[in-house]
């Protein structure tokens, strides 16, 4: 299949195109700048494939949770091209994507993304499935959830800094975290690929990202400041 994906859920932002068996990968890390960086790399990944938008099967994104700016980058980029070339957009939780790779692991699965102010964006899994739903929470809450008899895996961009919190929190803890984390896009065509083989509904004109968190200007707003 000939597919387009992003992943902007955290500060890195990965771009990816796919035309059959040959890939093209592109990773950003660019602060403030991935805004005027994104519509480039799209070019640059789907050239490497001598791809054009119209010719895409499909595209998919991380949907949330994750940063304000960073999602709402990748779902004005993606309705674009679907705006334009008719190509339907498929969205994947974000801890989901990264939890995805570690589907088969003897354990329990959390998946992380650092939300600032001593929260993160947790959800747990295990063989695969989804045993505590994404959540704005804590380092003590999601150990107050972790069966201390089995293993940990960490996984998603903020598992080092996540690990490093909740072995302070329980050292008893059989934590593993691995230096190098799977490419989020990597999830994003395997699970959008089944989505589709499942007949599941693309992205309506309608949905956008998932927050689990209200905007800076969302909480002013509603305290008159």
């Amino acid at each position: 299949m000939k597919s387009l994906v992003i992943d902007a859920a955290a500060s890195f932002m990965h771009i990816a195109a796919k035309n059959d068996g040959f890939k093209a990968f592109l990773s950003l890390d660019l602060g403030q700048k991935q805004s005027q960086k994104l519509l480039p790399a799209i070019d640059y990944v789907l050239s490497q494939l001598d791809l054009k938008p119209t010719e895409l099967d499909y595209t998919a994104l991380t949907s949330g949770p994750g940063t304000f700016t960073g999602l709402r980058l990748a779902f004005s980029a993606l309705k674009a091209i679907e705006l334009a070339s008719g190509v339907p957009i498929y969205g994947v939780p974000s801890l989901d994507a990264y939890a995805f790779p570690f589907s088969s692991f003897d354990g329990l699965v959390v998946s992380v993304i650092d939300a600032k102010k001593d929260q993160f964006f947790a959800a747990i899994y295990e063989n695969g499935r989804e045993i505590s739903a994404a959540e704005d929470t804590s380092v003590e809450k999601v150990a107050a959830k972790l069966d201390k008899s089995k293993k940990i895996l960490l996984t998603g961009p903020d598992a080092a800094v996540f690990a490093e919190e909740l072995k302070k929190c329980d050292a008893s803890l059989d934590i593993t975290v691995y230096s190098s984390q799977p490419l989020p896009a990597e999830s994003l065509f395997s699970i959008a690929e089944k989505m589709i083989e499942e007949k599941k509904s693309p992205l309506q004109d309608y949905d956008g990202p998932v927050y689990l968190r209200k905007s800076e200007a969302e909480i002013k707003l509603e305290s008159g400041l």
